[in-house]
């Protein structure tokens, strides 16, 4: 039995989530694939492997490029921990829409979670999470879920919160970009893109076309020059942290 780890994690904010789950459950370890990487490569598990999927919430929904990821998953019938992270607002039908992709590609959900991170966009909302309670949670929830995936697991799903059809995904209206004057043209935002949408030659400019908002290039960014700016930024950004900065606890389901 093994314990593998698939996530999308654009600024190590879900990956944070899942290292902490994964050490908690104090398994053998296959393999980490974070699905932010085009060069991503899947693992076929076994029916006695474990396996941790998480993603992050855009607009209350899974980012599609992973949602198209997993769908290529084989299963096989391995017990899954289901989890999203989510920047505070709320996680809507997300969690769902992960459990309905992974039970349709052979895995077998056992449990499920909602966790929350710092914000992508606007990093003032769910400042520095997940922080020390957090992780204490995700601790414990862990050790629950190493004592029922390795006893004898039925069929039944855990039911969360979520609607069919999912929310409709509505699009970022606001992307990072950056400051020509600054940048290094290193290039690690054109090659950690992972839409594609910035170019190497370019590197201050963003494909808003192709844009999903991840801010992993903000991440990577070796001179500090990208982010978001502007007057749209500046206008959204007040009204999201006025309405969202209210602190919301994660939600476990065994």
């Amino acid at each position: 039995m093994k314990l593998n780890t698939i996530f999308f994690s654009a600024t190590d904010t879900t990956r944070k989530s899942v290292e902490a789950l994964a050490e908690a459950m104090d398994m053998p370890v296959g393999v980490a694939v974070n699905l932010a990487d085009r060069n991503a490569v899947l693992p076929e598990p076994g029916e006695e492997d474990v396996m941790i999927i998480a993603v992050p919430v855009y607009g209350g929904r899974i980012p599609t490029l992973a949602a198209d990821k997993l769908k290529r998953l084989r299963g096989n019938g391995a017990k899954t921990i289901a989890m999203v992270v989510y920047g505070n607002r709320d996680y809507d039908d997300a969690l769902l829409e992960l459990i309905d992709i992974l039970s349709e590609v052979g895995c077998k959900v056992c449990a499920a979670a909602a966790v929350i991170g710092q914000h992508s966009i606007f990093p003032r909302v769910g400042m520095l999470r997940p922080d020390n309670s957090d992780l204490a949670k995700l601790t414990e929830f862990g050790r629950r879920c190493k004592t029922v995936l390795t006893s004898e697991v039925g069929d039944k799903i855990p039911s969360v919160k979520g609607k069919r059809p999912y929310k409709e995904y509505g699009g970022v209206p606001v992307h990072p970009s950056g400051k020509q004057k600054d940048c290094h043209k290193c290039g690690l935002c054109a090659e950690k893109c992972p839409v594609e949408a910035i170019s190497a030659d370019t590197p201050w400019d963003t494909d808003a076309r192709k844009c999903i908002s991840c801010g992993r290039c903000i991440a990577v960014c070796s001179s500090g020059s990208r982010g978001y700016s502007g007057i749209k930024y500046n206008l959204i950004g007040k009204v999201f942290v006025a309405g969202f900065s209210h602190r919301k606890e994660p939600e476990f389901f065994v």
